[in-house]
């Protein structure tokens, strides 16, 4: 006889070995924004075109998975996760090498543009962890450990692709000119990363379980039986009760609410079960979203409003929406794509195009020569590889600290609505003093660098989560959480995908002052459009700190809050 949900023991070992899977990729992902600018100049680019062509080299490989996902989507529908997982990291290993060796720009972006192509793992790896965890109690523990091993990873491809090109230049007695290094000088953190994703391929192949449901045969009782016996009813309702009269369920929305098994109410009833538990992995499966997780970012930016997570290392429980009946004439129904959400999915776009406008060109900026004393609003720091490696690597932990302690305290006590507002009015002094960097005393450059670090960790950790709970508050049925999400993920996607190139040619065409000066504009350009925002109450929302159920685990009592902030109604 199967266990019952709440029975189910954490998967642990599974998680840990999907982990490793995860924390591998961002080993190569996030090696390249550190480099990609010298590289290109390097490979016959001129220096004035070369921040554009390293925005290209940075966004080919998510534009490639973006048109692929679906494909691999369906072909882990039929034969299962795991190979498609595991050939997407051998995909990412193998591009990664050619990519290192390349000798021509053409060939690089070649490179990223197949690597991208090759990986499956742009809903995969998220859809096998849904699929490993059977209890909900587990969920928000689960999915904590996704981001969390995702920044760790990027911390260290950060500090690879700042460390590790170049080793002939900056290691002579190690590497010598002549040599494979010398004459591949982008080949290590590229062999590095790669060998980190054999590793966890192997360990995949032999550890590694698959978590596709096979087999499905309807039963006697006309619920869904799988090859391992496994009733799906049995799954998404809650067990029935001795007292209980026969063909009636107890409710899970509202309390003890009992409705005949056939009636609307309970039909919705089963559809919320499926989207919270199991149901959410049909839709996530057949529905590859437009993710793009070869672009480098600080931490991890998949975001599914269908969970609790919201894209953060926490459960954040907003008030349920009431999908029982209610006296009295019905309320007008609000549209799916109404204002509220319309309007949140544009200001999501607009700070996902500034943020990853800023990662892309802050390793240019510090790169590039300085060409004036003072303020220069032409030219850079005129830094070293090493410089930016370090400032990558640091930005990595800033945003896991601001993620794990900060976002929790600071939305507790400010409020989602007033977080969102605050974060995205003040968004633009982020962008606005990089350019006045310059001008400061050497020994306090890499502290103002530092700081605009601080800020834009700050602003964008705390508005996206805090959005997603507004956008999500505005819709109007859990029914159509996936259709919503979708639109926002490939909204938002675009504009990052479309931000690294667009802006690297601001900075070639106009230097380094106009690009900053432009993002300054783009994020003025959300302050204009909070005006269209309707302020709407949230109700009361609960972050459970997921970092910490990580870290302190708690199996006696799985239903246990560890660490619960709840936020009243917007103040």
């Amino acid at each position: 006889m199967p266990l019952d949900p709440k029975d189910e023991p954490f998967p642990t070992k599974q998680l840990i070995i999907i982990g490793i899977c995860r924390f591998s990729e961002p080993l190569a992902f996030n090696s390249i924004l550190a480099y990609s600018y010298v590289m290109v100049q390097d490979l016959g680019i001129h220096e004035r075109d070369a921040s554009f062509y390293s925005g290209l080299l940075v966004s080919a490989y998510a534009i490639a998975e973006a048109i692929t996902a679906p494909l691999w989507g369906s072909i882990s529908d039929v034969y299962g996760r795991k190979p498609v997982a595991l050939i997407g990291l051998a995909g990412v290993a193998m591009s990664s090498i050619v990519f290192g060796m390349a000798g021509t720009f053409w060939v690089a972006l070649l490179a990223r543009f197949i690597g991208g192509a090759l990986n499956g793992n742009v809903a995969i790896m998220q859809t096998m962890v849904a699929e490993m965890v059977k209890n909900p109690a587990h969920e928000p523990r689960a999915y904590a450990t996704q981001p969390f091993v995702w920044t760790l990873g990027g911390i260290i491809g950060s500090a690879m692709g700042g460390f590790l090109a170049q080793p002939a230049v900056f290691y002579p007695n190690a590497f010598a000119k002549d040599g494979l290094f010398g004459k591949y000088p982008y080949l290590l953190p590229n062999l590095v990363a790669a060998i980190g994703i054999v590793l966890a391929i192997i360990q995949g192949m032999f550890f590694l379980k698959e978590t596709l449901v096979r087999e499905e045969e309807p039963d006697q009782n006309g619920g869904i039986t799988y090859g391992d016996n496994v009733n799906e009813r049995s799954r998404l309702l809650p067990p029935q009760q001795p007292h209980q009269i026969p063909g009636r369920v107890r409710g899970s929305v509202a309390g003890s609410v009992r409705e005949p098994r056939g009636s609307i109410v309970s039909l919705t009833r089963e559809r919320l079960h499926s989207m919270s538990v199991a149901g959410s992995i049909r839709h996530i499966r057949k529905r590859a979203s437009f993710l793009e997780e070869g672009m480098p970012a600080p931490f991890d930016q998949r975001f599914d409003i269908r969970r609790s997570s919201f894209g953060t290392m926490h459960s954040i429980r907003v008030a349920p929406h009431n999908v029982l009946p209610t006296r009295g004439p019905p309320p007008k129904p609000r549209s799916t794509f109404n204002k509220t959400v319309v309007m949140m999915i544009i200001s999501m776009s607009i700070f996902a195009f500034h943020q990853m406008a800023f990662v892309s060109i802050l390793p240019v900026y510090i790169l590039d020569e300085p060409m004036a004393r003072g303020v220069d609003f032409r030219g850079g720091l005129g830094m070293s590889l090493h410089d930016v490696g370090a400032f990558l690597a640091i930005n990595g932990f800033i945003a896991l600290f601001v993620q794990g302690f900060i976002f929790p305290i600071f939305v507790e006590h400010v409020g989602v609505w007033k977080s969102f507002f605050y974060m995205v009015l003040f968004y633009p002094i982020c962008y606005v003093i990089i350019p006045f960097i310059s001008a400061l005393p050497d020994e306090f450059v890499s502290p103002g660098v530092y700081f605009t670090l601080l800020l834009q960790a700050f602003f964008g950790i705390i508005v996206f989560p805090c959005s997603l709970i507004l956008m999500k508050n505005a819709v109007p049925s859990p029914l159509v959480l996936g259709r919503v999400n979708g639109l926002a993920m490939s909204a938002c996607c675009l504009a990052r995908t479309i931000a690294c190139p667009l802006v690297g040619a601001i900075y070639s065409i106009g230097g380094s002052a106009t690009a900053w000066f432009g993002l300054t504009l783009m994020a003025v350009f959300g302050v204009i459009q909070l005006i269209w925002v309707p302020k709407e109450d949230v109700g009361p929302v609960e972050i459970d700190n997921g970092l910490k159920k990580v870290v302190h685990r708690d199996d006696e009592n799985e239903d246990a809050i560890d660490d619960i902030s709840v936020i009243g109604s917007v103040r």
